[in-house]
């Protein structure tokens, strides 16, 4: 009997033994897989596994004895009858009924949306049609979808990823915020406007995971993205007290939130994606024109009190830096300037109501972004000294541990690394970039507080058992373990590097890197920078060097 031709009755009539093996935590259990029906393929099993036990199809492993079970097999091939006994190997359970109500929820919601969007560009819309928004679209099966995550182990949150994706979560999310976005912001009802901040928010949590990158590239439509940032065009420097506030005529305290909201949460989405490896993806953001703009209108304008905005803008910033093909238009004044009035205005007072901590992570990651830039070729000579004694006014105060309790409070997970141990590996002479700059120990200064600044970054992730594992898994620890080595004796710099090494002896088993790395990581800090030595022989670098 086929799956579609499943037997009504409630009497169990096959029944497996099976044996949960998590891979997670190294639990297992015994549990019964009773069926009112009898399954003719290990597909139509494991269909049955995932909604009695929430584990889903990709992440199971069944074996009947020494036999691996094949999704493709049927249950007569492998001589599998009811009373036997199954293993299940998995790596943790999904919420997969959440997950399907989701997908449910969207494909609902995008054929309600459809149907009613012409009457949605007749400003006013009727009281029928705001009731019927409020009904159809309801936004808090968004809520439940996002506000379980933060509580997940990234396993947990990485299977519930996979599993909406795969559902054809994506896709249809993708089809619905194209539809929402066809919509004037100004004048569509506060219903939708929460709509397609959930779509961002949800198109935030799903990038954020490198499980799901492969699928998030191959349907992403990243202009959509853009342009929930670019809603509403932000002014530099526009007064947001309320009298002069450019956006009070329509918006309102209310609305104002509503456009922060939407700015954080595509600046998250796009952080994410930005941190991808597809240099398309960064040069295409970071060349907009209209895309730069908004960013230094929302450094400059959103009122202080929304600092999770700034943080994310500024995390934005930093992905594209990533790719140093992207500095070129970063690095110009206007932008850097920008950055500097946020560090600026970072302190807190009364009217922002900020913590130290808030203070001092704002202020940390717009060290970061401008340490990025600064190791590239671009100069940015006239603001070198307030640079500089911006970042010896932070790492003064800097504490890892409070800097790393704030990033977890605001559930922020970071991918990759290489590009900030690019810059805790920055050549220490820099010729080319010293004559550019026209004043050798203006750069030296800022060079040595830039590359101190990265230590700082891997003293405060580092404390995190999966990022130290992250790193292990990147090959790239060792270069970590180098750093005191390789960093000017005496410098402060160097004692960061001494301290970071000291709290992961005690925190792992750390092994001597090898003698290849250890000149690998000197011919990168005094020579070729980290990305050539990664991808040169050593041989090949020591005759350019002797």
């Amino acid at each position: 009997m086929s799956a579609s031709n499943k037997s009504t009755e409630k009497k169990i009539i096959y029944c497996l033994n099976v044996t949960l093996s998590c891979t997670e935590d190294g639990s297992i259990g015994e549990r019964e897989l009773g069926l009112t029906w009898v399954p003719e393929t290990i597909a139509e099993l494991q269909d049955e596994v995932q909604d009695q036990f929430n584990i889903p199809v990709f992440d199971q492993k069944l074996t009947f004895g020494p036999t691996t079970l094949s999704s493709k097999e049927s249950i007569q091939s492998y001589s599998l009858r009811s009373g036997d006994s199954i293993t299940v190997e998995y790596t943790t359970e999904a919420d997969v009924a959440v997950m399907l109500e989701m997908v449910t929820f969207l494909q609902k919601t995008l054929t309600f949306f459809e149907s009613v969007e012409p009457q949605l560009h007749l400003f006013p819309i009727s009281p029928e049609l705001q009731a019927s928004l409020q009904t159809e679209m309801d936004v808090t099966q968004v809520d439940v979808f996002l506000k379980a995550c933060p509580s997940k182990s990234p396993k947990r949150r990485i299977a519930d990823s996979v599993f909406f994706v795969k559902a054809g979560g994506l896709n249809l999310l993708q089809r619905l915020h194209s539809a929402i976005l066809r919509l004037p912001f100004k004048v569509m009802p506060l219903q939708v406007q929460l709509l397609e901040i959930g779509m961002c928010q949800m198109m935030w949590m799903l990038s954020a995971q490198i499980e799901t990158e492969a699928a998030v590239l191959k349907e992403l439509k990243l202009d959509n993205i853009v342009q929930s940032l670019c809603r509403v065009t932000l002014v530099p420097n526009a007064t947001i007290s309320p009298p002069r506030n450019p956006y009070t005529e329509w918006m309102g305290d209310i609305q104002l939130k509503v456009i922060n909201k939407l700015i954080a949460t595509s600046a998250g989405s796009l952080a994410c994606v930005a941190e991808y490896e597809s240099p398309n993806i960064q040069i295409e953001l970071a060349s907009s024109l209209k895309f730069l703009e908004q960013i230094e209108g929302a450094l400059q304008s959103l009122p202080a009190s929304f600092r999770n905005s700034y943080l994310l803008v500024m995390s934005l910033l930093t992905a594209l830096a990533y790719n140093l093909d992207t500095h070129r238009y970063l690095c110009k004044p206007h932008v850097i300037q920008s950055i500097i009035r946020t560090w600026k205005n970072a302190d807190p007072t009364p009217e922002n109501n900020a913590t130290w901590g808030e203070s001092v992570y704002l202020k940390y990651c717009s060290a970061l972004q401008i340490s990025m830039l600064c190791a590239s070729r671009y100069s940015f000579t006239t603001q070198y000294l307030q640079i500089n004694e911006l970042m010896e006014q932070l790492l003064s105060e800097a504490d890892a541990n409070e800097i790393h309790t704030y990033e977890r409070q605001l559930d922020y997970w970071l991918n990759k690394y290489i590009p900030y141990l690019r810059v805790a590996y920055m050549p220490y002479y820099a010729k080319k970039t010293v004559q550019a700059c026209g004043s050798d120990q203006r750069y030296r200064n800022l060079q040595m507080l830039c590359i101190e600044t990265h230590v700082l970054f891997f003293q405060v992730i580092l404390i995190g058992e999966r990022e130290r594992k992250r790193m292990v898994d990147q090959g790239l620890m060792d270069y970590v373990v180098c750093l005191p080595s390789v960093l000017p004796a005496g410098s402060r710099a160097q004692k960061r590097a001494k301290d970071l090494v000291a709290m992961l002896g005690k925190e792992m088993h750390l092994q001597p890197p090898s003698l290849n790395t250890i000149a690998r990581a000197k011919l990168a800090a005094t020579h070729f920078g980290l990305d050539r030595v990664l991808n040169a022989p050593v041989q090949e670098l020591l005759s350019e060097v002797y």
